[in-house]
């Protein structure tokens, strides 16, 4: 069989590089591919080429459109496109845009529409024994927000679409529900959710038309931000308590692909884990994922390939730690960053940089100098330490150490206010336009 060309999306974001690692061996060639340039998957050496298309969520039919010329160029060509984050749904509602020689790596429209948006899934498991706390929509940014009916103060809020915990908030009381909605855009569907008690556990699966393969768990233990973040020391944990309810969602939605459920659990063995949300997309601790012991991107393109797996899917390592160091994602610092002032002091800095004559190794080692200076006051200077050297056991869970060139992606930064005008969400924290 001749080894397909590869096109990864999202190449901005560390876990498309960790979905070239893992792809590499099977894959004739990769192809990277973002709205911006510059990214970190364009710089690997598991890439081979980039392109530059819409952005698939200001121009979702433009970003369709791009994807189909790429596609055009290895006409004949066995292509399989892996979509890396929340592009995975458009693409597979606009499968029948692409040619018969491509193959998209995604489960089918009508399974991830059973759950997303996040209320698709509360109306999914309604009628099955899936235990999840009470969820409703009581507005949107255009009509405001009405107190849910017999919700109890506090309770979260949050967008029906979104993603790394954008958006989600605990309110107390009718004043901070007002606040809340007085930030929103007109667009914003928000579902109120009962508090579920306990930790956040993120559950990673595949699935093979309807049946589960294999899943595993991992559970943060620092996070940014820090009530609702993406995660930053990571934990893998015993997957068995969540196991009955993955299997149950496989079945209900008929899913043929990978997905990461988020749970509330309080790790008592007689309390049962609540399904908070599920999302149709990898997550963010992907490489976790894989260091611990299972490599699904690996997994899932050999499932699109031969029908079945072939390699030994693994075992998760229970225990296993990795963390994402402090200079790309200010969160192992928790205090010792102000959120604004970081974004700020990266905007002023591309600013200069980007005018500069300096080379683009000097312009890169400068600004590396320019994200170890923010720091919101002197005294931050031992927290920090204590909290790297205190992990310094641990894997790295960000890119792998035989590729180095990738650490160049912090460029994405600078693209993207180029092309864009403002910093990408992934480093303002602002919700997603």
């Amino acid at each position: 069989m001749k080894k397909p060309i590869v096109i990864i999306t999202y190449a901005r974001s560390l876990m498309s590089l960790t979905v070239a690692e893992s792809c590499r061996e099977l894959a004739g060639r990769i192809v990277a591919v973002d709205s911006v340039d510059l990214t970190p998957l364009g710089f690997s050496k598991n890439c081979d080429e980039a392109a530059v298309t819409a952005d698939c969520r200001s121009d979702p039919q433009g970003f369709v459109d791009g994807l189909v010329e790429v596609c055009a160029r290895f006409a004949g060509e066995p292509i399989i496109i892996m979509p890396v984050f929340e592009e995975m749904e458009l693409l597979a509602r606009e499968r029948h845009r692409f040619p018969a020689n491509v193959t998209i790596a995604a489960p089918e429209a009508e399974a991830i529409g059973k759950v997303t948006p996040k209320h698709k899934l509360a109306e999914t498991i309604s009628g099955t024994d899936i235990p999840a706390p009470a969820t409703e929509i009581i507005g949107d940014g255009k009509s405001g927000l009405n107190e849910p009916e017999g919700f109890t103060y506090p309770f979260l809020v949050k967008p029906s679409e979104g993603a790394g915990g954008r958006g989600i908030s605990k309110v107390e009381g009718r004043d901070e529900l007002d606040a809340y909605a007085a930030g929103l855009r007109e667009k914003d569907v928000i579902l109120a959710q009962s508090l579920a008690p306990g930790e956040d556990y993120c559950v990673s699966a595949l699935c093979r038309k309807g049946e589960l393969v294999i899943c595993s768990a991992y559970t943060n233990l620092e996070q940014f931000p820090k009530e609702h973040g993406a995660g930053v020391v990571r934990e893998t944990v015993d997957a068995a308590p969540f196991v009955e309810a993955i299997r149950k969602i496989a079945r209900e939605t008929g899913w043929d692909g990978i997905f990461e459920a988020d749970f509330m659990w309080t790790g008592e063995e007689g309390d049962t884990p609540l399904l908070i949300e599920i999302n149709a997309r990898f997550w963010a601790g992907v490489r976790h994922s894989k260091l611990s012991g299972v490599d699904y991107p690996r997994l899932l393109l050999e499932q699109v390939l031969f029908g079945e797996i072939r390699s030994d899917p693994g075992e998760p390592e229970i225990g296993h730690r990795s963390k994402v160091p402090m200079i790309w994602m200010p969160s192992a610092v928790t205090e010792a960053f102000s959120e604004t002032e970081y974004a700020e002091k990266l905007s002023d800095a591309w600013e200069h940089l980007q005018t500069s004559g300096e080379s683009l190794l000097e312009r890169v080692g400068r600004f590396l100098g320019t994200l170890g200076s923010a720091k919101s006051a002197g005294e931050a200077i031992d927290d920090i330490m204590f909290r790297l050297t205190d992990r310094s056991d641990l894997d790295i869970d960000l890119i792998a150490e035989d590729d180095p060139r990738s650490a160049l992606g912090v460029l994405f930064i600078a693209s993207h206010l180029a092309r864009h005008g403002k910093l990408p969400p992934e480093i303002s924290y602002k919700p997603m336009d």
